[in-house]
């Protein structure tokens, strides 16, 4: 079996064309890593890639405080991260069980980049292993309760689907405007974002607890500036201001990825989503039975009719995913 044969059975590379892969191929070099051997260092130069076919890894991640977080990955790219940004080593990469594989340098790195339709998804997926790096914001809801908000993971798919926190047929109707529970499908679409064109914040019941909430904006693939916007709050969580954070939060995020305007579609007896809205002023119309809408210009977070506590906090890590490879 050739290199390029191997590839294209790769999680990766699936649905990518043999032919496609052969010069990438012809520059990786075949990778056998015992259990327990550093692969990669954070911090440093970074030279090369690694493409992970077999067995484990663990990476580690210091952040400037000091907390180290931890993250494991059996499949994928492996040092990508730090190559498209240009940048040192974001974390140390460390095997946990024998590892085969396949090492790339510069010369492969661009052959990959050039792979029709794999660009998109290598940087979506860069974007998303540096959001798991980001330590959550802490906040406090209106009855005191401390939650905390952060970008969403893609891991997140499974703590609702498989959560205990209830989101109830009306909450779902409310949210989706269809009666169906959401399709692995579009969970997937929902939760596994590019921080750029869709982004999404989410609130967890602590720092590993379970996602009770989230807001999302979706760039209008016409107009870069307009973004629809949605929120979901579990029935338990729902009237403690939850999402009066969220929409707060993406309007930071919005502001820093060039989105001047908001679009709303909710159903016409939404009244806390409308109530928000109409904070500022909201001009809604009727869009069709049941339904109204509503188009506002993106506020200043620091003039929003409530205060964001943490809205430096909010910036920074907004900013962080944002423009990760600018």
């Amino acid at each position: 079996m050739t290199v390029a044969t191997e590839l294209g059975e790769l999680p990766v590379f699936a649905g990518i064309p043999t032919g496609e892969l052969c010069a990438l191929a012809e520059e990786l070099t075949p990778v056998n890593a015992p259990a327990g051997e550093v692969l990669m260092r954070q911090g440093e130069k970074a030279l090369s890639f690694l493409i992970l076919a077999s067995g484990g890894v663990e990476i580690r991640h210091t952040d400037s405080d000091g907390h180290t977080l931890v993250a494991f990955l059996s499949e994928g790219l492996i040092g990508e991260i730090a190559l498209l940004r240009n940048a040192p080593r974001t974390a140390t990469v460390i095997a946990t069980d024998n590892v085969s594989g396949y090492l790339g340098y510069e010369a492969a790195f661009s052959h990959l980049l050039q792979i029709p339709g794999i660009a998109a998804p290598l940087v979506r997926t860069a974007r998303q292993r540096l959001a798991a790096f980001v330590t959550p914001i802490p906040f406090e809801a209106r009855d005191g309760t401390e939650l905390m908000l952060r970008p969403v993971l893609p891991g997140d798919t499974q703590r609702v689907v498989h959560g205990h926190v209830m989101f109830s047929p009306e909450t779902l109707y409310r949210r989706f405007l269809s009666v169906r529970t959401p399709t692995e499908t579009v969970l997937t679409y929902l939760f596994e974002v590019d921080y750029v064109d869709h982004f999404v914040w989410v609130v967890a019941d602590g720092e590993d607890g379970p996602v009770i909430a989230d807001g999302r904006f979706v760039r209008d693939p016409h107009d870069p500036t307009l973004a629809e916007i949605a929120f979901t709050v579990a029935d338990a969580y729902q009237g403690r201001g939850i999402g009066t954070i969220l929409f707060g939060a993406l309007a930071v995020a919005a502001r820093i990825d060039g989105v001047t305007k908001f679009q709303a579609r909710v159903l016409s007896d939404n009244l806390p989503a409308r109530a928000l809205l109409d904070r500022l002023d909201a001009p809604w119309i009727r869009e069709e039975p049941g339904v109204v809408a509503a188009t506002i210009e993106v506020p200043d977070p620091s003039k929003l009719p409530f205060k964001l506590k943490n809205l430096k906090e909010i910036q920074d890590v907004a900013r962080q995913v944002i423009r990760a490879f600018e």
